[in-house]
């Protein structure tokens, strides 16, 4: 059982609680403020997949027919451990989110998963929808919470970082999130009591908070970040330095703790995904 009474749990829920992009694609009454011709799925967690249903069939009630909907993601650090069929082959994080989004209807989806995390991967997303009918008609991302800034400063960035790219019309899907219910099994994070998702509050403060990928990657953070952020993020970075430079060396225990316990539950990740989707189709 995990205490999240701790200082590394209450600074890791302070990082993704600050670093957070608010939903702006839905009014009050829960209606979508745009028709969107894409909606975009994007992470390592399948979550993402369901609030990207949710869209879909909110776009059909009010505007009478689906969108179109692009899963993206490739392989990362850890997701190639679970997301492994039977075979023994891999797949990316992006087919993940489609064979979990189909589940919920029959939704027009593709699938992109070769860009990377500096930027290429909007890249791609822009070059993919520009080709079918242009950049102006919106997008809605779907994400989690603790991805959806980094995700939109990105967004905010790409046609400086990519000269005569067409910016999209994006807006965001960003539902609250419990961090409890974040770190559960069936994504990876409850392993090695929840490392990986304190190993991902680290990286989401190197990534967002600091200048190291300021007008390189991203967009410069749009509001000032207070000192109690900058404490708590300079905390969670000397402890869980993995994710923050990617690299197997920088914290050679902590990437065998997730490593072997990924192996180990490799299977119960899987179950409990399978329950997770019937919790979630029961909510659609």
């Amino acid at each position: 059982m995990i205490d999240f009474r701790t200082r590394d749990w209450e600074d890791a829920n302070k990082i993704f609680d600050f670093f957070r992009q608010e939903t702006d694609c839905l009014d009050r009454q829960c209606n979508l403020v745009v028709n969107p011709g894409y909606v975009v799925a994007i992470d390592d967690d399948a979550v993402s997949a369901y609030y990207a249903a949710v869209i879909m069939k909110q776009a059909k009630r009010q505007f009478g027919k689906y969108p179109k909907l692009l899963c993206v993601g490739g392989i990362g650090m850890f997701s190639k451990y679970v997301n492994r069929l039977e075979d023994g082959t891999s797949v990316s994080e992006g087919a993940k989110l489609r064979m979990v989004a189909s589940r919920f209807g029959n939704f027009p989806i593709s699938v992109l998963d070769r860009g990377s995390n500096t930027g290429a991967n909007i890249k791609e997303i822009i070059d993919y929808i520009a080709s079918d009918y242009g950049t102006e008609k919106p997008v809605i991302f779907c994400t989690t919470q603790r991805l959806s800034k980094r995700l939109e400063r990105t967004v905010a960035y790409s046609a400086q970082q990519f000269p005569g790219t067409q910016p999209l019309n994006a807006y965001y899907y960003v539902p609250g999130e419990d961090i409890k219910e974040v770190c559960r099994l069936y994504n990876g994070r409850a392993l090695a009591d929840g490392l990986p998702l304190l190993s991902e509050a680290a990286a989401l403060y190197d990534r967002v908070g600091t200048d190291r990928y300021a007008n390189k990657y991203m967009a410069e953070f749009d509001k000032m970040i207070p000192k109690y952020i900058i404490q708590a993020g300079m905390h969670l970075t000397e402890r869980y330095p993995l994710r923050v430079s990617r690299s197997i060396l920088s914290a050679p225990r902590q990437y065998a703790r997730i490593y072997f316990g990924l192996k180990r539950h490799r299977q119960d990740i899987a179950d409990d995904l399978e329950q997770k989707i019937i919790e979630w189709m029961a909510r659609v």
